[in-house]
């Protein structure tokens, strides 16, 4: 199944309005079905121009949005986690990284669940096991 998908990563220049244009077509690809990613500074563009306020999303905190984003209006819908999944958004705040990596990889179906929570817990914690369990969970090539 094919999934349209747009990835915004983060920088501090996303109310510039040159990205205007990628920002539009956020809303355009929501509007259609498609998923939007946004971590940290893109989520302000996001949240200025509307797109969280009616959706479940997260950033650098609740402050960090009402501050950097004078037009928000979506608190009621803000989650104080490192990355939140919902309503064809996915978001985080600069800390969720790797939850934000491992629920675009979730949305995509790139890897089985099992191969997914060996990932995630390999990289999380840099233990060796997991690491073994990741190899071990992927498809034999043979």
């Amino acid at each position: 199944m094919k999934k349209s998908i747009l990835v915004l990563p983060h920088a501090d220049t996303w109310n510039d309005s040159k990205h205007h244009a990628i920002i539009e077509k956020a809303n355009e690809l929501l509007a259609t079905g498609g998923t939007v990613c946004a971590i940290c500074g893109a989520t302000a563009a996001l949240a200025n121009f509307g797109l969280l306020d009616h959706r479940p999303h997260t950033s650098n905190g609740l402050g960090f949005l009402e501050m950097v984003a004078p037009t928000y209006k979506g608190q009621e819908f803000y989650i104080n986690e490192p990355a939140v999944t919902g309503d064809k958004l996915i978001t985080a705040s600069a800390t969720g990284g790797l939850q934000w990596a491992k629920q675009i990889i979730a949305h995509l179906d790139v890897f089985q669940p099992d191969t997914l929570d060996a990932w995630y817990d390999y990289f999380h914690t840099g233990k060796p096991e997991y690491f073994y369990a990741l190899m071990g969970s992927l498809p034999s090539k043979r």
